[in-house]
Order: structure tokens, then C-alpha cells, then sequence
């Protein structure tokens, strides 16, 4: 009889080469892959079977992972060899994987193997398969099944506790999806809607986390590590419970705004029941370098709750003048991060220094820079505290703001536009809205004034392409495809550098712009 019928533990499983038991740990750790059907039930792919509990692991071999197939359409020169390559596009992609279903008893096997074969054939809608690196960064694709588990009962491929199957999916969408990212732009008073106020941000302290030694630590020193989806390559990880503050004091005048932002995330070094947070802040020294009284303020986050999930996530907070207690925090989650209501430093601070605490478990630095808003002669409109669009009175010709985007290919944005805007008085014309892309020369333009608290949604994704306005309950309302108006172009976000601008009128403190977008990718 074939080793593989016999098999009735985890251990035997892994001593028979069905599941190589991993020999690394941390970054190099294998990733976690799941498949979640319709339904929402969800199927870890990657147990490990030393739980001793029914299980299902991917065996080595899986297919169709990486780039996606390609589809030429070429035509054939008539009378001469050859041909000319009239475009390429991503066809759809298949999966293979292959899988061992496994528990200790027969009874706990046939309820497994039941149970997941009714959920991705019975079910018939998409799934999701998604992998998730040890370093938080995860990867998802919408895929269909269509064939692999028709059953073999040959002793090779099953067996009283075990069964093997060859799983085969179907990717219409042949990307591989990000995590969602969304961004919330809101404006700062009509005035500064409305002009063109002077100013421009001059960094104070920049540092990339390469250098240790320009911070001190309540603890052990941070270490250097490397990741190349770092701003250099290089991060500092600051162990649990450890306070680090930079060496470098910068002049605090106590009239100017100040912004402190910061790359962070949780460490994979963290246990996966600990939580994790993060507190980042100035703190205040006197003329002759002492602390001042009050301590250091958490302006930019104030045990901010980190997940694997989040990867890297960019915080940030500004702060303005001297108080003897700071202000009550814009919102309850954060805590400084708009610019109209900044947070104070204690009286008698002269200068300030950045500090990064890691509140409870190991957390990952990858850059801090404290900036000051300055005046310039050049009438620099400055807007955005979190991503690079301008809202003024005119930007014809302006070379908008840049935003980097990380994708492989296009990303296609949902824009969340609240109003005031566009809205002009009685019997006055609509000032039409310009949301442009720059880079691409691309723009669109919609002659509709939005009512206050009122949401337009412009969704561009393929499939979908929509223009609506949002209802209160959150529903699709009126069709506002009528307003589009000139050459609309419901345009995408490119890989690397966008520039992006923004035109409208008659915004208010409630007036916000939120952008969403998922990464996509070529392979997991």
C-alpha cells in the first residue's frame, strides 16, 4: 500500500514530503493564503499542521501565481513573411494548487472535504484568493473554480484521513489587488479655498531610520533593517515598549505651524494575539535644553492601533503656538492631523524633538520629517495635509501636485466629493468642477453644483464607471452622467508619479475630497 494511505498524523504527513516543514522564520516566514467564497466563508490554505486539528495545506507546485498570460493580435503581411503587432493585452489567468485536505479522524476529513467543496461549487460566485507576506504587505485576486475536485480515490491521492486535490481557478481580472487605500482631503476655511495664500513647507529634520545613533532610546538601541519597499531600503525597528527620541533639536518660535509626519507599522516580529500601537510627537526643551514642564505632546498619533494588514501607514499631525494643556484632538482615532486645528506645545519650549514611541510590541520606522510652513514671495498656494490636490479659485495651466502611486499597471481611483461646491447664487451659472490628472493630460469636468453635506461619487473602475449622487442612507441617487460636460475622460492613475489638480468654487470648512484606490499587480 502506497505511504500516503497510511498516513493518520501531521507529523507523518511532513516526514512523508507532502508539506516540507519551513525552516525560516520572520520576513522570510511563507506567506498566509486564504480563499474566501462569496458566501464570505473563508479557507486558510497554509495551516500548520502541527495544531492536530482537520486542516487544508498547499502542496509544492502551485501554477499561475505570477505575471499573467499575454494576447498578442498580430497581422499577417500579405505576400511577404512576417507580420505587424497591432496590440497586447492581459488575457485571464488560471490557478493551479495543488492541496492535501487532511484531519485525524475520518468523520472530522469528510466534514472538511464536504464543507469545502460545497462552499466553492454549490456557491458559483467569485472568490477571493489572497496572500499575505510575513511582512504585512498582502496581495488579492478575484478567481472563479471550475475543476480539480471531481474526486480520485486512487491510494496515491487519498486515504482514510487525507485527501489530494488539484484545485483549478479562473481570473477573468488577471491582477493581483492591494490593499485599498483612502485618502480624506478637507478644506480649511473658505479663505483658504477661495485666495491664494503664501507659504511653503521647509523641512526641519528629515531621517530615513538608517542611523541609530541620531536617536536615543529608553531601551535597547534600534536596529537597522532592509526592505525595498522602504523610502531608501532601510528601516529602524524600535523593540517593544521603547521611547526614541531624536538627538537633533529644532528652533520651536511658537507662531508658526509645524507639521511632523512619519512612515510606521507593526513589526512581524510582533505576537499575532499582541496588540500594536503607536505614539508619535514633539517633545519641548527650554532655551538651555531642559524639558520643559508637560512633557512631550503626541501631535501625530496617540496609540494609534496598527494591524499586519495596514503595512505601512503614513501619520501625521501639526501644531502651533504654546498652551499649557493642548487642545482636545480633531477626532477621537487620531490626533492633530488637520491643519486648521493643530495641537500646542507646552509654555517654554524653545525647541522640539521628533520621538517615535512603540507602544507594547516591536514596530517598524521607515521615515520621520518636521516641517514649518514658511512665507514666499511666489504665492505657492499650500492645501493638502495628506495628499497632494489643490482646491483653488484657478489651476488652468498649473502643473498640479505630485502623488506617487505604487502599482504595477493603472489604477483605476473612486473620487467621494462632498459638498459646498460648485454652488453659486440665485440665477447664477454652475462654475463647473476640474479634476485632472496632469501627467496624463487627462480631465474631467462636471457642471454641478453640490449641496452641502451632499456627496458626488465618480467611480472609474472598469466594469463599473459611474457618476452619482449619494444618498443620505448611502445608496445610489440621481445619475449625473448628464453633467459631464467637454471631453470627459474618466481617467486612471499611472504607476510612479501623478500630478493631480483640483478647480472649484464656493467650498466651505465641510467641503472634502476622499480618494480610494487599490494597487494592482502583475504576481502575488
Amino acid at each position: 500500500m502506497s505511504l500516503l494511505a497510511t498516513l493518520n498524523s501531521p507529523s507523518a504527513v511532513v516526514s512523508a514530503g507532502i508539506l516540507p516543514e519551513s525552516e525560516h522564520a520572520g520576513a522570510d516566514a511563507p506567506p498566509r493564503v486564504t480563499l474566501t467564497t462569496g458566501s464570505g466563508q473563508e479557507f486558510l490554505l497554509t495551516a500548520d499542521l502541527s495544531h492536530q486539528g482537520a486542516c487544508i495545506a498547499i502542496l509544492p507546485g502551485p501554477t499561475g501565481m505570477d505575471a499573467p498570460p499575454v494576447q498578442a493580435t498580430v497581422t499577417e503581411y500579405a505576400g511577404m513573411d512576417g507580420g505587424r503587432l497591432v496590440k497586447t493585452r492581459a488575457a485571464s489567468r488560471r490557478i493551479q494548487l495543488p492541496l492535501v485536505l487532511w484531519a485525524p479522524t475520518r468523520p472530522e476529513l469528510l466534514a472538511l472535504k464536504r464543507r469545502f467543496v460545497a462552499a466553492l461549487v454549490a456557491d458559483r460566485g467569485p472568490c477571493v484568493l489572497r496572500v499575505a507576506e510575513a511582512d504585512g504587505t498582502a496581495r488579492s485576486i478575484r478567481v472563479h473554480y471550475t475543476a480539480g475536485m471531481e474526486g480520485d480515490e486512487g491510494s496515491d491521492s487519498a486515504g482514510l484521513t487525507f485527501t489530494r486535490y488539484g484545485l483549478q481557478l479562473t481570473a477573468p481580472d488577471p491582477y493581483w489587488y492591494g490593499d485599498e487605500r483612502a485618502e480624506t482631503f478637507r478644506v480649511h476655511g473658505a479663505p483658504a479655498f477661495l485666495s491664494h495664500p503664501a507659504g511653503s513647507w521647509t523641512a526641519l529634520l528629515s531621517d530615513t531610520m538608517n542611523n541609530p545613533s541620531a536617536w536615543t532610546s529608553s531601551g535597547a538601541a534600534g536596529t537597522v533593517l532592509t526592505d525595498p519597499r522602504g523610502s531608501d531600503g532601510q528601516y529602524t525597528r524600535l523593540a517593544a515598549g521603547v521611547r526614541a527620541e531624536a538627538t537633533t533639536a529644532v528652533p520651536y518660535d511658537g507662531t508658526s505651524l509645524y507639521r511632523l509626519n512619519a512612515r510606521v507599522r507593526r513589526s512581524n516580529k510582533a505576537a499575532a494575539d499582541a496588540q500594536t500601537s503607536v505614539s508619535v510627537g514633539l517633545a519641548g526643551l527650554t532655551a538651555v535644553g531642559a524639558p520643559v514642564h508637560g512633557g512631550t505632546r503626541f501631535i501625530t498619533a496617540a496609540g494609534r492601533a496598527l494591524l499586519d494588514a495596514d503595512g505601512w501607514v503614513d501619520v501625521i499631525g501639526y501644531a502651533r503656538g504654546r498652551a499649557l494643556e493642548n487642545a482636545s484632538p480633531a477626532t477621537s482615532s487620531v490626533a492633530y492631523p488637520v491643519e486648521s486645528g493643530p495641537g500646542t506645545m507646552p509654555v517654554g519650549t524653545a525647541t522640539v524633538r521628533p520621538v517615535v514611541q512603540a507602544d507594547g510590541t516591536p514596530l517598524d520606522v521607515d521615515h520621520l520629517t518636521l516641517s514649518r510652513l514658511d512665507p514666499t514671495t511666489t504665492g505657492e498656494a499650500h492645501m493638502s495635509p495628506f495628499f497632494p490636490v489643490r482646491i483653488a479659485p484657478s489651476v488652468i495651466g498649473d502643473e498640479g501636485l505630485p502623488v506617487q502611486v505604487t502599482t504595477d499597471v493603472e489604477a483605476w481611483p473612486v473620487w467621494r466629493i462632498t459638498g459646498p461646491l460648485g454652488q453659486q447664487d440665485a440665477g447664477q451659472p454652475v462654475i463647473p468642477l476640474r479634476l485632472a490628472n496632469r501627467t496624463t493630460g487627462q480631465q474631467l469636468t462636471l457642471s454641478y453644483g453640490i449641496p452641502v453635506g451632499r456627496t458626488v461619487v465618480i467611480d472609474t473602475r472598469p466594469g463599473i464607471k459611474a457618476v452619482h449622487l449619494e444618498n443620505p442612507d448611502g445608496t445610489r441617487g440621481e445619475n449625473l452622467w448628464p453633467y459631464l460636460t467637454g471631453p470627459a475622460s474618466l481617467w486612471q492613475l499611472i504607476p510612479g508619479e501623478n500630478r493631480i489638480s483640483l478647480t472649484a468654487t464656493g467650498a466651505s470648512e465641510e467641503s472634502a475630497v476622499t480618494l480610494t484606490y487599490q494597487p494592482r499587480h502583475l504576481g502575488a
